[in-house]
């Protein structure tokens, strides 16, 4: 897998960016210690299709567009917004999803502690053809020391 250099910014841009919708969700349900409501998680299914509405505002490529909108969306079809499957999801947002799981495990939150690189690993792996794409975990397996460093030099 080859992308080029000026999609590869437009993809970091997408990632710093994928969950501006959260914006617009009331900060104390983003902040709930405890598990959500079905109509809660609702709520929160919104900020793809929230973070769009912010995007209407500044003119953004359809890579950041495809980041934002899409980046829930799972390998099998069982994500949202669209419930889209496979390639139908665009390769920029299949990988800011992996990136954004691995970051959501290697970090504490309100109602979780944050998961080892290891563990988080392990997860990802479990995970592929489920929710992620096989070949993106590949490559993420490839790099996964350097992820591994990230992590350790953040902590």
């Amino acid at each position: 897998m080859c992308i080029e250099e000026d999609k590869i910014e437009e993809i970091k841009k997408g990632a710093l960016l994928h969950d501006i919708g959260k914006k617009r969700i009331d900060k104390e349900l983003l902040k709930k210690q405890s598990k959500l409501s079905l109509e809660e998680f609702e709520i929160i299914k919104e900020h793809p299709k929230l973070g769009m509405k912010e995007l209407n505002e500044i003119d953004e490529s359809n890579i950041v567009r495809n980041i934002i909108l899409l980046h829930h969306e799972k390998w099998d079809g069982s994500g949202y917004p669209f419930g889209l499957i496979g390639t139908k999801i665009p390769m920029e947002a299949r990988i800011v999803s992996v990136a954004d799981c691995y970051d959501a495990l290697t970090s504490a939150r309100v109602y979780k502690e944050k998961f080892t690189h290891k563990e988080a690993l392990e997860i990802l792996k479990s995970e592929s053809g489920k929710s992620f794409d096989p070949d993106i975990i590949v490559i993420f397996e490839l790099f996964e020391h350097e992820f591994d460093k990230i992590l350790y030099e953040n902590i």
